[in-house]
């Protein structure tokens, strides 16, 4: 048989109030940390990364064709101005020269306005549409003053576009220049052959005296 303590009556529980207040706060701190985990913001915090609105993806797209059309137009300017030049080569050789340098440049802003749309959520189709629509653009605005617009720092996977295209871009024009200021090859018929040594022509032997 187990015997009860009576308890003390009047006897209470007291905790410091600030013990209690900083019980209170650290309760609702967690329970909001939990809320924010749920929902996804502290991870897309974490992440660095935000969710850009229409006028945003515009202003992108936007810069990212201007930077583009740029670096195009600087390397092409650059082919036409060396073929425009007085060159040891033939007319037909420089053209030669020049229009497949100017048709691999224009393969290339081509290739890096797909990337463009592709990155941006589009289909191939849709893809394929806006590079032609938008190069038609580009094409007709070349000859126009264009207005100044705020400078736009790119997201980084646009700007590696722009860079690797810039990067090419260079590299097919200055390999278009150095093919045009060569030095012409010299014809077959004027190769460096070998001539054969002159021959040295018979001495005439002298007669013996007659003896006497």
């Amino acid at each position: 048989m187990t015997t009860r303590v009576p308890r003390r009556p009047g006897t209470s529980l007291v905790l410091p109030i600030g013990l209690l207040i900083r019980t209170v706060v650290a309760t609702v701190l967690t329970l909001a940390a939990f809320g924010i985990v749920a929902s996804g913001t502290l991870s897309r915090l974490a992440g660095a990364s935000t969710v850009a609105d229409r006028n945003a993806v515009a202003a992108q797209q936007a810069v990212t064709e201007r930077d583009l059309e740029r670096g195009y137009e600087q390397a092409t300017d650059h082919v036409r101005q060396a073929r425009n030049l007085k060159l040891a080569i033939s007319a037909a050789q420089a053209d030669t020269i020049a229009n497949k340098a100017l048709a691999d440049l224009a393969t290339l802003r081509h290739s890096a306005l797909l990337s463009v749309a592709q990155l941006l959520g589009a289909t191939t189709d849709a893809s394929e549409a806006y590079a032609k629509s938008t190069e038609q653009t580009l094409d007709a605005k070349r000859a126009q003053t264009q207005p100044s617009v705020e400078p736009v720092l790119l997201a980084p996977r646009l700007y590696a576009i722009v860079s690797r295209f810039n990067q090419l871009a260079a590299q097919l024009a200055d390999q278009a220049i150095t093919d045009l200021t060569q030095a012409p090859s010299p014809p077959p018929s004027q190769l460096l052959t070998p001539t054969p040594s002159p021959t040295a022509s018979p001495r005439a032997t002298p007669n013996p005296s007659p003896t006497r």
